[in-house]
């Protein structure tokens, strides 16, 4: 029986293609939320300026103006939300490994790696912390090099379906 493998490479495609755009050409995906937003606010302004006659349309359309300046806002505040989530969840994931590895019954060796590993991510997690916009970049270049990968992943799955497909037998029987 043949395997579609359609939607791998599908998925494959999309990722690969938004892993380059997040993790090396973030002004693109900038570019698109500023126009996105300048295109809010313009048609806010032309709803503010058709309905001043009447009053009703100035809540939409100041409504509007300040969705748009949000919409333009979204890349700085994903840089260092994203950071200073992740800052936070590193810097105290890190300390309670560290107080469970000063706390550990385990062999000196594995108390001391466990203790190196958490000193490091807690002092990687306090460096996000207190330099949000190099965390974020980190975690954007993270992020797009896992997407790559995945994509990766799913050509790989797709290339074996393909040759699964290639070597099965036809159920249909020729008479």
């Amino acid at each position: 029986m043949k395997i579609s493998n359609s939607g791998y490479i599908t998925k494959g495609i999309v990722l690969l293609i938004s892993g380059i755009l997040i993790g090396f050409f973030p002004s693109v995906i900038t570019w698109i939320f500023y126009i996105i937003g300048g295109i809010v606010i313009v048609s806010s302004v032309f709803t503010l300026i058709g309905f001043s006659g009447d009053g009703s349309g100035g809540g939409i359309g100041l409504a509007g103006i300040i969705i748009g300046a949000i919409i333009m806002l979204i890349p700085k505040i994903l840089t260092v939300g994203i950071a200073i989530v992740g800052g936070a969840i590193f810097t105290i994931y890190g300390i309670s490994m560290l107080v469970k590895a000063l706390r550990s019954d385990k062999s000196k060796n594995t108390r001391i790696i466990a203790i190196v590993f958490s000193i490091l991510l807690t002092a990687f997690g306090i460096f996000m912390l207190v330099s949000p916009f190099k965390g974020g970049v980190f975690v954007r270049i993270l992020t797009g090099v896992a997407m790559i990968v995945l994509a990766l992943y799913n050509f790989y799955i797709a290339h074996v379906i393909n040759e699964r497909n290639k070597n099965s037998v036809s159920d249909t029987i020729d008479i």
